[in-house]
């Protein structure tokens, strides 16, 4: 099982300048948006190197949900325009504070774990992939947009990999799912 969120500062940030232009380049301004910076929160960064281990999970599990653990995944996206130059950068994070298990014994439960944050790796690079397509003179009328639509690819991805493969149960299309998320992977590595 999986869940996910969006940091709002995220949006703040990339909503402000727009909201209000003057914000960023009157240095007599009081309307900021945060620092993604300076926003403190545990989490893992995906890397191909790094596996999850069971320390990881270190939220309180939820006696009353009837599965065996929760990975809490996010894609951290930060997009600036300054000077005309559009940047961005998107991470797919593990949030250890939030996920969860009740059996820190099984191997093949840590498995599926982790292809949930395989698959949120996946849906970081689509969404880097998009990010391409914009700039500063398109950006007001395309981030949201581009931005709620991956974020609605990745819940329904996540969600058709929990049904296939029964949130583990079911061993075969859990492998079929494995060998199609590396596949992924591999097919959009210019996007890491």
């Amino acid at each position: 099982m999986y869940t996910f969120t969006l940091f709002l500062s995220m949006w703040a940030r990339i909503l402000l300048p727009f909201l209000f232009p003057d914000a960023t380049t009157a240095k007599e301004s009081k309307i900021t948006a945060p620092a993604v910076e300076k926003i403190v929160v545990d989490q893992v960064i995906w890397s191909a190197n790094r596996r999850l281990s069971w320390e990881d999970f270190r939220g309180q599990p939820d006696d009353g949900n009837p599965h065996h653990a929760l990975t809490a995944a996010n894609l951290a996206v930060n997009a600036n325009c300054k000077n005309q130059g559009f940047t961005y950068e998107v991470n797919c994070v593990f949030l250890p504070t939030e996920s969860w298990t009740k059996n820190k014994k099984s191997q093949q439960l840590l498995k599926h774990e982790q292809l949930h944050f395989d698959l949120t790796e996946v849906h970081a690079r689509l969404l880097r992939r998009e990010l391409q397509k914009l700039n500063c003179t398109n950006l007001k009328e395309e981030l949201n947009g581009t931005v709620s639509r991956a974020f609605t690819k990745w819940k329904a991805d996540q969600d058709a990999f929990d049904i296939a493969s029964k949130h583990g149960v079911n061993a075969e299309r859990e492998r079929q799912w494995a060998a199609t998320i590396a596949q992924r992977l591999r097919a959009l590595e210019s996007y890491k």
